[in-house]
């Protein structure tokens, strides 16, 4: 984004920031074509001799940031503001009109800043999504309140979740993850659909969803936050920030204690988890102004959690384990590492280095199962970023290993004659890579082609092709379209809790091979002007075709899940409108729908995958006073019914209907703002939809047909909530 103003002056000068305002330092200005080149000082200004002959183009470049390319003309000072490369952004997303928008990127990325995620009482990564669209929380055991990221109706395993572009929620840390990053400790998410870059790997196969924490270098100084609400969960938050010349630290502390026994339903069950969670996270940011080419963070962060759930009387020191009386108790730890270094060789080229590694250890306990699970996993990426010919062309290459050990144990500690999985079960692997992506831009097209060969142990080499085509029409419309592979390693016990939480039989193949699927999207974004209204029209059609799929079969033996896997025809098919009003600077509105097909044919017979709706509609406004003291939102969701798995040849008392409910649910939130506080609260769930008695088999929870995975709609009720904010920047 550029802003001109005419000034007398031999040499070309001007100042380099991102969209808000900040200085960018040690960002490179050169004429096109040339050597003769400068870079921003600490104030991000520049000064570069005028070039008086040929083509007087000025090429800006800040690592992190897309390139500009700037022609002069007579204009002797300018003004410019980089905009942040959807893999490595590092900018801040505050501002009141930039609650969501869409990337200057060759994908379609929405990014969701700080005032999007605080429209909602985001107490963790899962709640963030209220008010979204493209990405649904959905529960997958109502007993421990286990959660996953859905995007284009497929589970969430087939999304990848990155921590500042690095895979930190996967295996162990997949079901519980979404709840353990609080909502106060992330700056900006990253939205993608479908097939993306091959940079940070083989999978994003239905998208991806990239969180970013606030950075040291921009970060208020001293950040609280307690949240409580009426079921009697609190929260507390703290960041606090340290900045020198060079270095930079940033501190984050959570903690969670747990909600009253509540029973709505007189079930015997709670309806809400009991959850004592504590994390602390520190980053260190090193910047030198003086030594431009150097930038790099390393970064640590430990999580202990215990979840308790089961029946009111449950008391986990006294009945964990035994048939006394039914709980589900889930305790981890969590402790991970990353780095991020990036190095400038030269004005075109430069080393970027990324690290992350993590260690989970979980004990579980699931009325008398035992499940215990221990899990390494480290990430190493290093690639050259470098820039060349007369235009905005990019070549990325380099290599990445993912290495992997899991070892999980499952014990019965008194007989379960109906169930014979006990035993120990190890995912271990070594997944080396290279890669190279190349984006070109020519006029009014960007295009993006990338491809990965990775070596996935006996499976041997894969490839992973991957082409996203932009054409910038004009500069209020957008057509975007791409294609691409993705593969993935399944963690049966890892990533499907239920099964576990559950009495279901268990039947797992030997053989499991990599889960592969082709992904392919074509969507739109166009823009209007209607007098002082800014309206925004997106589309999107994705379609997933999986050549073998890994899905817990619930249909094909009763009561019995089976793992296998599918080389059939699995499809998932998904379109989506939206509408985005913003009538004023206070005042905006958003309408979306979503068509949603999900259904593989099995023996010729086609099946719905279970707890998919096939409509839904989402909309959510926003009004703000004018000095911004004062905001209003206010959330509306309707879901349309879902497949639900078969319970036909249950005994009667079990038996479920095919299909679910369609409901609605409505939020509404007030904040408060004056200097330095915030005081915020609302309601969830207006109205009071409860899916009662969510849990298959409640009576008899040591029975075959227990099953706490039946869950299809909201089970908590209406939650009412208040929160203050403190801030010093």
């Amino acid at each position: 984004m550029l802003l001109q103003v005419s000034l007398n002056a031999q040499n070309i000068t001007g100042i380099v920031t991102d969209i808000m305002g900040k200085p960018l330092t040690g960002a490179n200005i050169i004429w096109e074509g040339t050597n003769i080149g400068a870079v921003t000082d600490s104030s991000g200004t520049f000064s570069i001799p005028d070039k008086l002959e040929g083509d007087r183009i000025l090429k800006i470049s800040y690592i992190g940031f897309n390139t500009e390319l700037v022609n002069v003309r007579d204009i002797k000072h300018w003004e410019v503001q980089l905009i942040e490369d959807a893999t490595l952004a590092e900018v801040n997303i505050t501002a009141k009109g930039s609650a969501t928008r869409f990337a200057n990127d060759v994908a379609k990325v929405e990014v969701l800043g700080v005032r999007e995620i605080q429209r909602a009482a985001c107490c963790s990564l899962a709640g963030c999504f209220s008010t979204n669209s493209n990405v649904e929380a959905n529960v997958t055991n109502v007993v421990t309140d286990a959660k996953e990221l859905r995007i284009l109706g497929l589970s969430g395993v087939y999304n990848q979740v990155l921590v500042d572009g690095l895979p930190l929620i996967q295996g162990l840390a997949y079901p519980y993850g979404p709840n353990s990053y609080p909502g106060t400790m992330i700056e900006k998410i990253f939205v993608t659909k479908g097939a993306n870059s091959v940079l940070q790997g083989f999978e994003s196969i239905s998208g991806q969803i990239n969180i970013e924490f606030h950075q040291p270098e921009t970060a208020p100084r001293l950040f609280l936050n307690v949240f409580a609400n009426s079921f009697g969960e609190t929260q507390y938050n703290a960041n606090y920030m340290v900045k020198k010349s060079t270095w930079n630290n940033l501190t984050i502390a959570h903690l969670t204690l747990p909600a009253t026994n509540i029973d709505r339903d007189k079930d015997g069950f709670r309806d809400i988890v009991r959850t004592n969670r504590m994390s602390v996270y520190n980053r260190w940011a090193y910047d030198n102004p003086d030594k431009p080419k150097w930038r790099t963070y390393f970064a640590v962060r430990f999580l202990n959690e215990n979840r308790e759930g089961g029946l009111t009387s449950f008391d986990r020191n006294i009945h964990k384990g035994t048939s006394q009386v039914y709980g589900q108790n889930v305790h981890m730890n969590q402790g991970d590492i990353t780095t991020k270094t990036n190095y400038l060789l030269n004005d075109k080229t430069s080393i970027i280095m990324l690290n992350s590694a993590f260690v989970h250890q979980q004990e579980s306990y699931f009325g008398v199962k035992q499940y215990v699970g221990k899990q390494f996993n480290l990430t190493s990426t290093i690639y050259a970023d470098y820039y060349y010919g007369t235009q905005n062309h990019n070549l990325k290459a380099g290599l990445s290993h993912r290495h992997n050990r899991l070892l999980e144990d499952v014990k019965f500690l008194e007989p379960l004659p109906f169930l014979d999985y006990e035993g120990r079960y190890k995912t271990d692997y070594d997944i080396p890579g290279i890669f190279a992506e190349n984006k070109w831009t020519i006029t009014k097209f960007t295009i993006l082609t990338g491809l990965r060969y990775d070596r996935f142990g006996d499976f041997g080499w894969k490839l992973t092709p991957r082409l996203l085509v932009r054409a910038n029409l004009s500069e209020n419309t957008d057509i975007r379209f791409n294609i691409g592979k993705g593969y993935r390693m399944a963690h049966i016990f890892a990533e499907n809790s239920s099964l576990l939480a559950g009495n279901r039989s268990l039947q797992i193949a030997n053989d499991l091979a990599p889960e592969e699927a082709i992904n392919t999207g074509l969507n739109f974004i166009q823009n209007f002007k209607w007098n002082d209204i800014s309206i925004t029209l997106s589309g999107d059609a994705y379609f997933t075709f999986f050549q073998n799929q890994i899905f817990p079969d619930f249909d094909k033996k009763v009561n019995t899940a089976i793992v296998n896997n599918f080389f059939g025809r699995s499809v998932s098919n998904s379109y989506q409108l939206e509408n985005k009003w913003i009538f004023s600077p206070q005042f905006d509105m958003k309408v979306a729908y979503n068509y949603l097909e999900v259904y593989r044919v099995n023996e010729g017979v086609r099946e719905n995958l279970p707890f998919v709706p096939t409509h839904k509609w989402s909309a959510n406004t926003s009004y703000s006073l004018p000095n911004d003291q004062w905001q209003f939102d206010l959330t509306y969701r309707w879901i349309g019914s879902k497949r639900l798995p078969s319970t036909a040849n249950y005994p009667e008392k079990y038996r479920l209907p095919a299909t679910s409910d369609p409901y609605d649910q409505i939020d509404f939130q007030i904040t408060r703002r004056w200097k330095v506080f915030q005081i915020y609260g609302g309601i969830e769930n207006i109205f009071d939809f409860r899916q009662e008695f969510p849990i298959l088999g409640y009576d008899q929870p040591f029975s075959e047909y227990f099953d706490p995975s039946f869950n299809w709609g909201p089970t908590k009720g209406r939650e009412f909530y208040l929160g203050v904010r403190y801030s010093v920047k």
